[in-house]
């Protein structure tokens, strides 16, 4: 699935708790669901409150370290999107790197004034990958037709899978999915999924792996190549069982079925060492 968003906005608040800076009122505010907090989770809701009506807002900017990562325009204001309310999207932060970081909402009212809510805290690195799993691995699959349609409940959100060759990646931040491409240069093509990239948050095991939804980096954009998830932004989740023969690795979702089932038509199997 590949949802996004385009940028824009400015901002401006206050708000009382230590870690969050304040900056000259503009005749409204915004919270943020951060406010108050030292150290983030692995995983989190990030939501902005601006006090103004929705009718009054124009749109409400995730930054992160100043940078923008994500802007939303209708509520609930939450950063990776919400999918109409549905599908909540989650601030991870596994990619980021150990140490303190600024996370900055900034709500534009229609009129242009502007509010900020910023707060700066500590993220901790994810835990390492064992080392037998970590790295990347590929398989080849010729014949994608027994895939789950688009639009079904395995396929909710119309992941295409062109067949070729697909290759995982396990590493602390994230499972990095990349899908055959089938343009020349390689680009992302939206009617086949070719040439698109995903990143999935995960928890590593001794023997077993659990996958969740995706991993928002950055603001993406239709062409892009990275961006999106397999099926809704907040998974559904799944438990597989992992096992390594040499070269080979083994992937099997618990209980034989992944919930996403268009993730398990690709990922369940076997896969070669690429390094």
């Amino acid at each position: 699935m590949r949802m996004f968003l385009l940028l824009a906005g400015i901002v401006s608040l206050a708000v009382l708790a230590p870690s969050t800076s304040a900056q000259p009122q503009t005749g409204f505010t915004v919270t943020s669901t951060l406010d108050g907090r030292t150290v983030l989770p692995h995983s989190l809701h990030w939501l902005g409150h601006p006090s103004l009506p929705a009718a009054q807002v124009r749109e409400v900017d995730f930054l992160i370290d100043s940078k923008l990562d994500h802007v939303e325009h209708k509520p609930p204001y939450v950063y990776g999107d919400d999918d109409e309310g549905r599908h909540l999207g989650s601030l991870v932060t596994s990619w980021l790197s150990p140490g303190e970081h600024r996370f900055t909402v900034r709500a534009v009212a229609t009129d242009g004034r502007t509010a900020t809510d910023t707060v700066v805290a500590r993220v901790v690195a994810a835990p390492a990958p064992p080392a037998a799993l970590a790295g990347t691995w590929e398989r080849t699959i010729e014949d994608t037709s027994a895939s789950p349609k688009p639009g079904s409940p395995g396929n909710p959100t119309d992941t295409g899978t062109p067949p070729g060759r697909y290759t995982i990646t396990f590493d602390r931040r994230w499972i990095h999915d990349v899908f055959p491409c089938d343009t020349s240069p390689c680009r992302f093509n939206a009617r086949t999924g070719g040439g698109g990239e995903f990143l999935s948050d995960w928890t590593p095991g001794a023997k077993t792996f659990t996958v969740r939804g995706e991993i928002r980096i950055r603001l993406f954009h239709d062409t892009d190549r990275l961006g999106g998830s397999w099926c809704y932004r907040d998974g559904p989740d799944a438990t597989y069982s992992w096992s390594v023969d040499g070269d080979t690795l083994t992937l099997t979702p618990a209980g034989g079925h992944d919930a996403c089932a268009v993730r398990g038509f690709i990922w369940a199997g076997q896969w070669t060492r690429v390094r």
